[in-house]
């Protein structure tokens, strides 16, 4: 008897590893393949052929999707936005939920385990440990063990509130298999994913350039909108902070010209107006132009420099969660056209802009060093102009534009 076949083709596998979780003789493991992305393996002498692992996957069972019932710009004004993503909607939600001390917030965390950098989902049950769960985080977040832990504090009749992109909620419906009142779910308007293992092999090259990365911060809002990461690393036992501006960085510019996601990424069904989680949130791209009104002098609250939210609210629970919980945003109505002008990923999945093709076969033969290779290439000189954007202070950007 041979063994289930969890994927047909790459682009059906978002690497979640409910599959794995769900297994009872653990005869599935997550494993790399030859461009640094996970996939599940089955050990024929493990399985059972219980298909369990294909009750479970996302991608092979149907979805309910909901239409947004409203829809909003919004920003936190009980939570400090600079230590968020976009305006900090997340934090002030997650903050409110957490505030009986009973009820639990999972979501995607950056951590130094063992002196490696990790991106991977965590459960807290505290206000003083949302903290671990904020800001951007532009790679895929392992999943694996999550599930079973959310599972485990629904059963125990806790609320719990996941956050995640999109098909990381869809696994985690699929992988609970019934629907439990205690959770309510927060998605991520999603481009598409790194591998974890490029980020790994990006972060090692930092290291040698400048000493052993010990934290990593995607997006240091502290340069405005700008996309900067902020590095600290310890050479020789001191301590030193580099900034690194996307245009300076291979991985970086990749991502945002989206030639290093998934292969699923590029097909992904959730890229559409209709959503699978209770609210969805992202960066209100292009607020300016869609509602102006907001920056004539009266809405102080909504400063673009420091991040203003997109908000889709698409289900009775999101509504529960925003009449309930969101006490600390300010939120002014808006539409999806206008949400979505600048926000293509609402509408449809990711194309890459550029050479994905030849990225990743320079990864897959020469490793990171190759794909940097081919960066600087084209990026020329432009690479200075990058640096010294990333460490040029915001109130001096602020100033040149004014002028």
């Amino acid at each position: 008897m041979t063994v289930p076949m969890l994927f047909d083709k790459k682009e059906n596998c978002c690497g979640c590893g409910a599959c794995a979780g769900i297994c009872p003789k653990k005869a599935i493991t997550m494993e790399y393949d030859e461009y640094g992305f996970k996939y599940p393996v089955i050990n024929e002498d493990l399985c059972i052929h219980c298909k369990k692992c294909k009750s479970v996957c996302a991608f092979q069972s149907e979805n309910d999707f909901h239409s947004p019932i409203s829809i909003y710009a919004a920003v936190s004004t009980s939570t400090n936005i600079m230590d968020s993503a976009s305006g900090g909607v997340f934090a002030s939600i997650a903050n409110e939920f957490m505030q009986n001390g009973e009820n639990t917030a999972a979501g995607s965390a950056l951590e130094n385990i063992d002196g490696k950098i990790t991106v991977h989902h965590i459960s807290v049950n505290s206000t003083q440990s949302i903290n671990k769960l904020l800001g951007s985080k532009y790679v895929h977040s392992d999943t694996l063990h999550i599930f079973n832990e959310v599972k485990n504090i629904l059963e125990g009749k806790k609320k719990m509130l996941f956050s995640g992109t999109p098909c990381q909620v869809a696994s985690l419906y699929s992988f609970l298999g019934k629907e439990y009142e205690n959770l309510y779910t927060i998605e991520l308007i999603c481009h598409g994913v790194p591998g974890e293992k490029m980020f790994g092999d990006y972060i090692d090259l930092i290291s040698e350039k400048y000493g052993k990365v010990t934290d990593f911060v995607f997006r240091d809002k502290k340069h405005g909108p700008a996309f900067v990461s902020r590095v600290v690393c310890d050479k020789n036992g001191k301590r030193n902070t580099k900034y690194i501006h996307n245009g300076e960085s291979a991985y970086y510019t990749y991502f945002l010209q989206g030639n290093i996601y998934r292969e699923c990424c590029y097909k992904c069904k959730y890229a559409s107006q209709k959503r699978i989680a209770d609210i969805t949130i992202g960066d209100y791209w292009g607020i300016k132009k869609q509602h102006p009104e907001l920056f004539d002098g009266n809405h102080s609250e909504f400063d673009a420099d420091k991040g203003i939210s997109c908000l889709l609210v698409n289900t009775q629970k999101g509504e529960e969660l925003i009449g309930t919980y969101a006490p600390g945003l300010s939120l002014y109505k808006s539409t999806f056209d206008k949400a979505s002008a600048e926000n293509a990923q609402l509408k449809n999945p990711s194309v890459p802009k550029g050479n994905r093709a030849e990225i990743m076969e320079a990864y897959k033969s020469g490793g990171y060093e190759a794909v940097d290779n081919i960066f600087k290439k084209q990026a020329g000189l432009s690479v200075v102009t990058a640096k010294i954007k990333a460490n040029t202070p915001l109130w001096i950007k602020k100033l040149i534009k004014r002028n």
